[in-house]
This record gives structure tokens, sequence and C-alpha cells, in this order.
């Protein structure tokens, strides 16, 4: 028994509440906040796809079986972000990149 419907008010509310994270996110890039701008545009940016899935792709209305496939598509994604950064922070070059002041030729 699905009891959350998505209604005209509930649509309006999530299209102005996309309006203002989008000026949120164009607002925090103006502050220039260094490394901190790029961890709260993703944040923004998460909260965003959450809105438009659960609400204008009506995710809310759908069993839980169809909200699992979002959920196991996010963790391969952030299993694949992860595998991708962890390689060249775990990366060892053997042998030892050559020393570019010692030059074979004179």
């Amino acid at each position: 028994m699905i009891s959350a419907h998505v209604t005209t008010p509930k649509l309006v509310v999530s299209w102005l509440a996309l309006l203002v994270l989008t000026f949120l996110s164009f607002g925090i890039s103006r502050l220039g906040l260094g490394e901190a701008e790029l961890v709260i545009a993703l944040a923004i940016s998460v909260v965003k796809t959450l809105v438009v899935l659960f609400i204008f792709m009506h995710l809310v209305e759908q069993r839980f079986a169809n909200r699992l496939i979002v959920i196991l598509t996010f963790l391969f994604i952030v299993l694949l972000v992860t595998l991708t950064v962890a390689d060249p922070l775990t990366r060892k070059t053997f042998p030892p990149r050559p020393d570019p002041a010692a030059s074979p030729y004179p």
C-alpha cells in the first residue's frame, strides 16, 4: 500500500527548493571558500538529485524494490569513485622517478 503521492503543491515546493539550492550553490561559488566549496557544492547537488528522484520521478510512490535500485546505483558510484581515488594514492613507482639533475649527457 502506497500512502505517499506527489501532488501539485509538493511539486511547486520541490521546484522552489531546487531554485533555492541552485542560487545557494551559485552564491557559495562566489564566496571563494577554497576546498570547502567543492564539498558544499557536491552536498547541494546530492540533495537536488534526491529531490528530483523522489518527487519529479515519483520514486516516493514506488515500492521499495524500485528504490533499492537507486540505492544500489548510488553505492556502486561511490565504490567506483573510491577505487579511482585510491589507485593513485596507493601507487608506488618502482624504480623511483629518475633525478632530472643527473642527466647522462654532459
